[in-house]
């Protein structure tokens, strides 16, 4: 006798469900474990469903095999073909966007931080992506173990709320990181304005930085900057990058001279996009 095992996804997503019975094919092929006594998988267009056949009778630890191989394929495809979709999904019901390319950036960002950093010898995607298979596979498998049907947007609809619940978590920072991007972005722009509209007050200054937040402003003549000249903000607790800044605009030197060991580090490349063309990287320090 047979036993008929049944995954049900729905009419409306023909190419995802034919994506998914090949997938379900080609692990039974290409499996090096002992062929399973069923057909293959059948895919039903008329009503979403693929079918797969087994003994009735198989034994405990050959169905849970089974359930494990469809249960890793059924985490993967979640990953692969659903959770771009529920992002997007997010992005344009949840925060109205609109723009193709802006929403696919954002759905680019969150599956990133879902992964998680690549390991430095390992996968591209890191070990947040393994993760998140293998516990979607674990539940799979579970269900399988003890159901003939399984509905899959049913199940990852109502079932995998863990899951859905993170997936929404990274799409939310996505967008909160993506609106500070844009708020610092504005900001930076503004202080360009500033810097090339405000009247010349000093010939040039040195920017003498000796890694992290360590910072020296010297004058043309290579005398510290008066410390009581005005700041933007008159704020006693300024971080050391905005009071740098703050110090360089309120005496808009002609130019600047950058002495730093770290050019690319945050706070030079802030200085230089507001200061532009004024601005010159100078590796070593001065002597004098």
């Amino acid at each position: 006798m047979k036993k008929v095992g049944h995954i049900a996804y729905g009419r409306q997503d023909q190419p995802s469900l034919e994506r998914l019975a090949g997938m379900l094919n080609r692990s039974l092929i290409s499996s090096h474990e002992p062929a399973v006594d069923c057909v293959e998988w059948e895919l039903s267009l008329d009503d979403g469903i693929i079918q797969c056949q087994f003994p009735l009778g198989s034994a405990s630890a050959e169905k849970q095999r089974i359930c494990n191989k469809v249960g890793r394929i059924l985490a993967e495809y979640t990953l692969a073909e659903h959770e771009p979709s529920l992002l997007r999904g997010i992005f344009q019901v949840r925060y109205a966007l609109k723009e193709p390319v802006e929403i696919d950036a954002l759905i680019a960002e969150s599956v990133s931080m879902l992964d998680g950093e690549p390991e430095i010898e390992g996968s591209w995607a890191g070990r947040g992506r393994e993760r998140r298979i293998g516990k979607l596979a674990a539940r799979f498998a579970a269900y399988l173990a003890d159901n003939q049907r399984l509905n899959l947007q049913g199940f990852l609809r109502f079932r995998l709320t863990e899951y859905r619940a993170e997936v929404l978590e990274a799409a939310d920072t996505a967008v909160e990181e993506r609106l500070m991007e844009r708020q610092y972005q504005e900001f930076m722009s503004l202080l360009r304005t500033m810097a090339e509209w405000q009247e010349i007050r000093t010939s040039a200054v040195h920017v003498l930085h000796g890694g992290g937040n360590a910072f020296r402003l010297l004058d043309e003549h290579m005398r510290p900057l008066d410390s009581q000249s005005p700041e933007l903000g008159q704020k006693e607790e300024l971080e050391e990058e905005s009071r740098v800044v703050s110090r360089l605009l309120a005496v808009s030197p002609r130019q600047l001279f950058i002495h730093t060991p770290e050019p690319e580090s945050q706070v030079i490349r802030t200085i230089i996009g507001i200061f532009g063309n004024r601005a010159a990287l100078c590796p070593d320090l001065p002597t004098h």
